[in-house]
């Protein structure tokens, strides 16, 4: 069994490389058959080799397509312990200000889905004279510059 530490990556590197060793000890066989086997074994030690490329390069190009995008929502949805898996401009630390009054500016501290109120947002603002509070998502844009 491997090890299940590992990433879904590197289980599928060590399936890859146990196939390309059978493959070979399976080329070596006196028997015509037996090593004429060996050629399935290789090209699907190939597939598996160039699928895993090919999936870090195309993680690599959505990562930085969101940073592009948007700095405050470029995360990894496939990484393990990802905060978060799902597509959101309010996430934690980003500079949000109140649509209504937009000189009062803040930061996101958490975020929460209310069956009544929908999605809130904990923003804890800069003025010592406005309260942290939860705010309806629908009331923050994010806060230009900076």
């Amino acid at each position: 069994m491997i090890n299940p530490n590992k990433t879904l990556s590197q289980k599928a590197l060590a399936g890859a490389a146990f196939l390309r060793m059978h493959a070979k000890a399976m080329a070596g066989d006196d028997d015509f058959f037996v090593a004429i086997m060996s050629e399935p074994h290789t090209l699907a030690a190939n597939a598996i080799e160039q699928l895993v490329k090919e999936n870090a390069e195309l993680r690599a190009q959505l990562v930085a397509f969101q940073k592009a995008a948007n700095t405050t929502v470029a995360f990894d949805p496939a990484k393990k312990d990802s905060e978060h898996t799902w597509y959101t401009t309010f996430t934690k630390g980003a500079r949000v200000c109140l649509r209504a009054h937009p000189y009062q500016r803040g930061t996101v501290s958490n975020t929460r889905i209310d069956d009544r109120r929908g999605h809130l947002i904990f923003v804890c603002f800069e003025s010592e004279f406005e309260e942290d509070r939860w705010v309806k998502a629908r009331n923050l844009e994010l806060a230009p510059g900076k």
